[in-house]
């Protein structure tokens, strides 16, 4: 029997915001990572303030189009909004300068850890604070993933001992990257799951909230002479600005797909960024990974492996409850 013109559009579609996921985790896993170590001899927190003022007029000409610039009046409709939308605000800063911070320092594999485990981190934060429930296959997913995170700490505090420098005075060496990503990001999603905003109006809120402290920061990094605007070549200036770009298009991309995937299917696609992450950092980047860190990593895999199972035993539910 042919496919009706209502399945043929349906599977159009679904091929469509495949395309547009892959567009988005393959820009997150590869082109972010690259951009960030192209600009490694930029100061991390300058990074940090042009991805706010470079990224905001790319927002606002996004959020000119329909339904219109009545979006962000709605966004602080209801209660607890503003609250909500300035948690969400303080969450994505942290979330932006780790990332930077850990592809200019040489760190991308502890965050593409962290990436991978963070989708198990939403479904723990959904069990805590949503009631949601976990599946059997998901306590284990979440219980091995944390074996996984308890080696990779181990290898890293091992490396320090062995290299004579001890935990006391390189704290910032030690392995918060790949805990700070997924729990920024997994409240993040939690405090975007709570609010009116869609994703366009949401970030445009955000990063105008933070424009006045981005300004600031700019001025401070200025005024200790620690700016590269203006001081380094025309190239980095360039990429200073095209930083907007860099934070937009893939947000843009993963907002049309997710309208029109499952979120079962957006699920498994995300692990494409940390993936790619993973292999950039450890082929073009020339990043160290021992044994012990090889053997979390497998760990980590294995709980994905199991989240990635049960999510598709979700998603072929309804199909067989209506067999």
């Amino acid at each position: 029997m042919d496919p009706t013109p209502t399945d043929q559009s349906l599977a159009r579609s679904r091929s469509i915001g495949v395309g547009q996921a892959l567009v988005a985790y393959l820009f997150w896993g590869f082109g972010t990572g690259i951009y960030f170590k192209i600009l490694d001899h930029v100061n991390a927190f300058e990074l940090l303030a042009w991805r706010v003022l470079a990224g905001l007029p790319v927002m606002l000409i996004l959020l000119a189009l329909p339904p219109g610039y009545g979006r962000i009046r709605d966004a602080f409709r209801g209660r607890g909004a503003t609250l909500l939308l300035s948690s969400s605000t303080i969450l994505i800063t942290i979330n932006w300068f780790t990332f930077i911070f850990a592809v200019v320092t040489g760190r991308l594999v502890e965050a593409s850890l962290g990436y991978y485990i963070n989708p198990l981190v939403s479904v723990l934060l959904g069990r805590i604070f949503l009631g949601e429930r976990l599946t059997p296959l998901q306590k284990k997913a979440i219980g091995i993933a944390g074996i996984g995170v308890i080696v990779f700490i181990w290898s890293t505090l091992s490396n320090l001992e062995g290299k004579g420098g001890g935990t006391g005075g390189s704290l910032i060496d030690l392995p918060w990257i790949a805990i700070t990503l997924p729990i920024s990001f997994g409240l993040y999603g939690l405090c975007r799951k709570k609010m009116r905003a869609d994703a366009v109006s949401g970030l445009t809120i955000e990063m105008l909230m933070l424009l006045p402290f981005m300004l600031a920061l700019e001025f401070f990094l200025a005024q200790r002479g620690e700016t590269s605007l203006l001081k380094i070549d025309l190239k980095t200036d360039l990429l200073l600005f095209v930083g907007g770009f860099v934070t937009v298009l893939p947000l843009v991309a993963f907002a049309a797909a997710a309208r029109r995937l499952r979120l079962t299917t957006i699920g498994i696609l995300q692990y494409i960024a940390p993936t790619c992450q993973f292999f950039l950092a450890i082929t073009f980047f020339g990043e160290d990974i021992t044994p012990s860190k090889v053997a979390a990593f497998v760990l980590i895999w294995l709980a994905v492996g199991l989240y990635g199972i049960d999510a598709w035993r979700t998603s072929r539910r309804p199909e067989l409850d209506a067999a």
